[in-house]
């Protein structure tokens, strides 16, 4: 194995268990020193999560006199696979995807033989709504740390602010700001937690480097720089889930001979793509993914998973090896894979993506404001 993706020490779950500590809430991993030393300062926290907002993103949009370029930071790294339904999921929690099982984007069912978009629980094959409650949160419910931080400390008003998929969430960027700062409008000691899922979706559909990604993450910086502005006395911890990078695809049914050796399509993510292998046809797929794919991506075995700590310093969980295939693909490059489930049923090549491996994804920063 290379030198692994993620920093042991400054990550997301080892900031999150800051968290924890500066409460004096029992932690599961190590904290962040560098955060444990900033929030042991305040009383008044806010994390203020903008999905994909990474460090080589702010280097390339935010303005220079901005308070994400100006004020101190912390370098970490996002989690594997560097995607949202992981990262998030590993900060909300303070632990890794080895212990959460939340993977990626689309995990495989074996008592249901179905892959399924675990977030908004849909049949990824038949772009099916899965009716009921959403069967991840079902299986594998947890407390955040927010939740946890609430039950243990009464003095503290802990809140969170959500987009509108949440009810009562903001419909609008403008109202997410709004409804921070009426949060913060009541004194106190405080922790709250927003989350707001731009620039992730223009960069998606645009790129990194569009016109209207600038526009989207100077906008956020200078609601930012307003927000932080009214609110002298509380620290701003500003973090994303990972970054993001323009690719390219490989779609994984050009090479026939590539594709027979699969019982399935790929799950988790394209850039951190889960293969499941027909039986007695491994050696012929290692030959063949070396073939076509192998200058583009890291391929990890099933075996080496828990050993590599792939998913995370932690033993892994039943909540994530139920999940596991045979091989695990990490994209270095720019390439990902693309999988169409039928002509009627086109797979979706966005411009900008992540969950690979490469710096642009990892690389994250808290910025600290007010500190």
């Amino acid at each position: 194995m290379n030198t692994h993706p993620m920093d042991k020490t400054n990550n997301l779950v080892t900031a999150s268990n800051s968290i924890l500590k500066r409460f004096n809430v029992p932690t599961f991993h190590p904290s962040l020193p560098a955060l444990d030393d900033a929030l042991k300062q305040h009383v008044r926290i806010v994390f203020l999560l903008f999905d994909a907002l990474g460090s080589a993103i702010i280097d390339r949009h935010a303005p220079k006199k901005s308070k994400l370029k100006t004020s101190p930071i912390i370098k970490m790294t996002s989690v594997v696979p560097a995607t949202t339904v992981a990262a998030t999921t590993a900060f909300l929690r303070g632990k890794y995807p080895a212990e959460t099982g939340w993977l990626g984007w689309t995990q495989y069912f074996a008592d249901l033989d179905k892959r399924i978009n675990v977030f908004i629980n849909v049949d990824a094959d038949l772009d099916e709504v899965i009716p009921g409650p959403n069967i991840m949160s079902t299986r594998y419910p947890d407390s955040t740390v927010f939740d946890l931080v609430a039950a243990t400390n009464p003095n503290v008003r802990v809140s969170q602010v959500w987009p509108g998929f949440v009810k009562g969430g903001a419909k609008t960027e403008k109202e997410f700001f709004e409804q921070v700062h009426e949060h913060l409008e009541v004194p106190g000691p405080c922790l709250m937690y927003g989350y707001w899922g731009e620039p992730d979706s223009t960069m998606h559909e645009k790129g990194v480097k569009a016109y209207k990604t600038r526009w989207v993450v100077r906008s956020i910086s200078k609601q930012l720089d307003k927000l932080t502005a009214k609110h002298k006395d509380t620290l701003f911890v500003i973090l994303a889930d990972h970054g993001m990078m323009n690719v390219d695809y490989f779609d994984i049914k050009e090479h026939a001979d590539f594709y027979e050796t699969l019982k399935r399509p790929f799950t988790l993510e394209g850039r951190n793509a889960m293969f499941y292998v027909k039986d007695g046809q491994h050696k012929e797929f290692e030959e063949l993914f070396a073939k076509y794919y192998g200058k583009h991506f890291r391929l990890i075995k099933r075996n080496e998973f828990a050993s590599a700590e792939v998913f995370g310093f932690c033993p892994v969980s039943e909540n994530a090896s139920v999940f596991f295939g045979d091989y695990l693909a990490q994209a270095t490059g720019i390439y990902g894979f693309y999988y169409e489930p039928s002509p009627a049923l086109p797979g979706v090549k966005l411009k900008g993506h992540h969950a690979g491996i490469t710096p642009n994804e990892m690389s994250l920063q808290l910025t600290l404001i007010n500190n």
